[in-house]
């Protein structure tokens, strides 16, 4: 059995390649690609270096499955650049180094009727600013429009086991075989969020002009209409087992394990793998959610960007796991605050965040937990769950 999560270097964004199968038979499915620029420093380059060591180095890569948990230009950038380049390939005539089978993909098209869309990306483009990001950043629909152009051009294969949405019922979960003994569980969004996601963002285009040059501040819990739309997976092959979040919150990624029946209220559940949501900040990542989903390992894919990880998320998971063992995987480097440009954008909040991730991993350390960072010229960090020595 193989089963290795490579975490790619996505800056403050997500992009996870989830590798199973078997050696003579490998597999693949991604999950999100990061912003634009992730395509083709890391994403592209890996999935080139795969095909090269495949079992057919000539033939076109297959990507079983491509999800993207939602519309943040972090996530979504870097496939929609992806699938560009496909595009251009193909008309050229040129041969596809890559093959998409399906995309799992719930955009602003979707959630909205047709005639919304224009109002609705008028309105994101007049958002106040939110945590210091631009609106277009938080909410990238016309990046969702043109994902759909891309994979319907390409012959791709659209959420072809929901019919819809992405989304389970609201007591239920939906659980997908892959194929080789990988079972994907979506856990999130529920179809009632998707809803009340659809309602409140009509009602809040309704209220644009009063919106404009108001200050957002900043709740205790996460209220990003993406975020809360945002896929969430279960992924088992072997006996082995990992969350991944997305952006998700904590409350909702809770309810989704329950509706599972993996999760009984009260209790805990154990995981390989949990690949903390929203780059670990701490509006996502609650006490309950840490306390409640026990993981041997925790990746955090993050960059300093917006304050990510949260120093208040990472004090929450080491009073949740008190003096267990455990590894916290990241996709930068050791000391990665010395690695921050002087003249960079968010040069300062980055390395102040970056700096306050090493002085807590230090104390960390000495407590027992491991950590593994990615090497600065590595374009992934990995976790091997299975080889074809384990059965």
């Amino acid at each position: 059995m193989l089963l290795t999560l490579e975490a790619l270097d996505a800056s403050e964004g997500d992009c996870l390649l989830l590798l199973y199968g078997t050696a003579r038979r490998p597999r693949l499915m991604a999950i999100d690609g990061g912003p634009r620029a992730t395509c083709g420093r890391t994403l592209l380059p890996r999935l080139l270096e795969l095909r090269a060591a495949s079992p057919h180095p000539d033939a076109p890569l297959p990507l079983e499955l491509l999800v993207v948990t939602h519309v943040d230009s972090d996530h979504i950038a870097g496939v929609v650049a992806l699938t560009g380049r496909l595009r251009e390939l193909q008309q050229r005539n040129a041969e596809l180094p890559i093959t998409i089978r399906e995309l799992w993909h719930n955009s602003f098209d979707s959630v909205l009727d047709e005639q919304q869309v224009a109002r609705a990306i008028e309105f994101v483009n007049n958002l106040p600013t939110v945590d210091g990001a631009g609106a277009g950043e938080v909410a990238s629909i016309g990046e969702g429009r043109r994902l759909y152009d891309d994979a319907t051009a390409l012959g791709v294969a659209i959420n072809l086991e929901f019919g819809d949405l992405v989304a389970r019922a609201d007591d239920a979960a939906v659980e997908v075989p892959c194929g080789d003994g990988l079972r994907l569980t979506v856990l999130g969004p529920a179809r009632q969020q998707l809803e009340a996601f659809r309602q409140e963002w009509e009602a809040a285009m309704r209220r644009a002009p009063a919106a404009a040059g108001q200050v957002t501040s900043t709740p205790s819990l996460d209220t990003s209409r993406p975020n809360l739309a945002s896929i969430v997976l279960l992924a088992e092959c072997g006996g082995r087992s990992l969350l991944l979040a997305g952006d998700a919150r904590g409350d909702h990624i809770l309810a989704g394990l329950e509706a599972a029946g993996r999760l009984q209220p009260g209790g805990t559940v154990h995981v390989d793998v949990f690949k903390l949501p929203h780059h670990g900040s701490c509006r996502n990542n609650t006490s309950e959610l840490l306390e409640r989903v026990v993981a041997d390992t925790y990746v955090i894919s993050a960059n300093g960007k917006h304050g990510n990880p949260d120093r208040e998320t990472l004090e929450r998971l080491a009073a949740a796991r008190g003096d267990a063992c455990y590894t916290v995987v990241c996709t930068f480097p050791e000391a990665a605050y010395r690695h921050v440009v002087e003249d960079a954008p968010d040069a300062d909040e980055r390395r102040a965040a970056l700096q306050s991730f090493h002085e807590w991993a230090r104390a960390m350390t000495a407590r027992g937990v491991k950590f593994v960072y990615r090497d600065p010229d590595a374009l992934a960090v990995s976790v091997v769950l299975g080889d074809e020595r384990t059965p």
